[in-house]
C-alpha cells in the first residue's frame, strides 16, 4: 500500500460574516496517496479553493487536522 503525502483527517472551515458562521468544509477527510495526480471539482463555492489554502498551509482548519508529508 502506498503511504499517503497528504492526509486530511476531520477538517472543518468556517468563516464568521456578521453575527453569522458560514461552514465551507464540513468533516472532510482524505488520503492522497504519493505519486497520484488529484483533481477538485464541485460548483462555485463548493470549497475548492478553500480545501487547496488549507493543504498549502495559506489557511488554518477550525478543526481537525491536515498533514503534509507527516508533517
Amino acid at each position: 500500500m502506498t503511504e499517503a503525502l497528504i492526509q486530511i483527517k476531520n477538517v472543518v472551515k468556517y468563516y464568521t460574516r456578521g453575527k453569522q458562521k458560514v461552514e465551507v468544509l464540513h468533516g472532510i477527510t482524505l488520503d492522497i496517496p504519493k505519486g497520484d495526480f488529484v483533481a477538485l471539482m464541485g460548483p462555485s463555492g463548493s470549497g475548492k479553493t478553500t480545501l487547496l489554502n488549507l493543504i498549502g498551509g495559506l489557511d488554518q482548519p477550525t478543526n481537525g487536522e491536515i498533514l503534509v508529508d507527516g508533517k
